[in-house]
Parts: C-alpha cells; sequence; structure tokens
C-alpha cells in the first residue's frame, strides 16, 4: 500500500512538474490546466511576499563595485560575479536609452552623462523595499556610496525627479522633500524648465 501511494505521489509531482514547466510542449487539450496550475502558484508566492516581505539589506554588508552607468537612474554592477541591471527606486531621470527613440531627450543625455561621473569607479551598497525586481528583471534597490544616498543627490541637482511605485514606498516623502527643495531652488532640469513640460 505505502509504495502504491509513493508511486502515485510521484506520478502527481511529475505530472505537476511537466504542467508547470512545460506548458508549450503539451497538447493542446492539456494547456488550460498548465496556466491555471501557474496562476495558483504565482497567486501563493504573492501572498507568501505579503506575509514575508524582502527584508532590508543592511548597507553595511553588502557592498559592490559598479561596472557602469547605464543611464540617469539605472547601474550596472558586479554581483556575486555576475553583473547585475539595478533599477533606483523612487527616483526617475529622462529617458536616453530607450528602445523606443522618440523618448530620449537631450536631457537623457545629461542625466546619463552626470550619473556616469558622479558614480564611475565608485563602490555601492544596496537597501531593498518590498519588491526586489521589477519588471524588466532589474533589481530594485535604495543605492548608496560612501554612505551617501544615490537618490537624494538625483533629487537634489535636479537630475531626476520622484517616481513612486508601490509598494516599494519607504522613502517617498523624504525624497519628496529633496525634490521640493530642488524645484524651489530651480536645480538642474527644474531651472531650464525640462519638468514643467
Amino acid at each position: 500500500m505505502k509504495k502504491l501511494l509513493c508511486v502515485l505521489l510521484i506520478c502527481v509531482l511529475l505530472a505537476g512538474s511537466a504542467l508547470y514547466w512545460f506548458p508549450d510542449r503539451l497538447p493542446e487539450p492539456l494547456r488550460p490546466a498548465s496556466w491555471m496550475l501557474r496562476h495558483w502558484v504565482h497567486t501563493l508566492e504573492e501572498r507568501i511576499d505579503r506575509l514575508y516581505p524582502q527584508p532590508e539589506a543592511s548597507p553595511d554588508l553588502l557592498s559592490f563595485e559598479v561596472i557602469r552607468a547605464i543611464d540617469g537612474d539605472t547601474l550596472l554592477i558586479s554581483m556575486y560575479g555576475a553583473e547585475v541591471s539595478v533599477r533606483l527606486i523612487g527616483v526617475d531621470a529622462p529617458e536616453s536609452v530607450h528602445p523606443e527613440a522618440e523618448k530620449n531627450t537631450p536631457e537623457g543625455e545629461l542625466a546619463s552623462a552626470w550619473m556616469k561621473h558622479y558614480i564611475s569607479g565608485r563602490r555601492v551598497t544596496l537597501e531593498y523595499d518590498q519588491e526586489l525586481t521589477d519588471q524588466y528583471g532589474r533589481t530594485l534597490a535604495y543605492v548608496y556610496t560612501d554612505g551617501v544616498l544615490v537618490e537624494d543627490v538625483l533629487l537634489l541637482t535636479g537630475m531626476a525627479r520622484t517616481l513612486t511605485m508601490e509598494p516599494n514606498t519607504r522613502y517617498q516623502h523624504h525624497f519628496e522633500q529633496m525634490e521640493k527643495q530642488a524645484r524651489e531652488g530651480g536645480s538642474g532640469f527644474w531651472g531650464t524648465g525640462f519638468y514643467e513640460r
């Protein structure tokens, strides 16, 4: 009896694995079952994430080398031997490398050049919020260099403005204050009127 139960359990696990991992190789009638299983798994993962959110990484423990700035709000860093794209949380710089060329602007090129100059040769530490990655697979983090929050520098110099994306809102009010200072002082692109367009 125990052997029969073990065999049945193994068969169920194999069938579930095939449904989940190889939906494109399944016969057409089984594909809806695969989609349903994947939906249940993703729903369960979301519930677990809400109950046990990503813990905050200590800026004192995680230090990584910057390979280069991709644009004004995204970095490429070396993390445990791999190259990882890191999107700064809470800020948005003008576009410079967007796939849709019409969205790229001269201001985006300036913001990108500013970031490349600022971050070149530095090491950074990361602090996470509720989500670890975005829809493009980039790591989401608050980025520190020499104990300074890079998002603060971007906002105060007017190279970027605030961008709040739920549920990553830990420093939302703080960033809004940084932006307010830059706007009132006419810093960066606030002074040129770019952000008012």
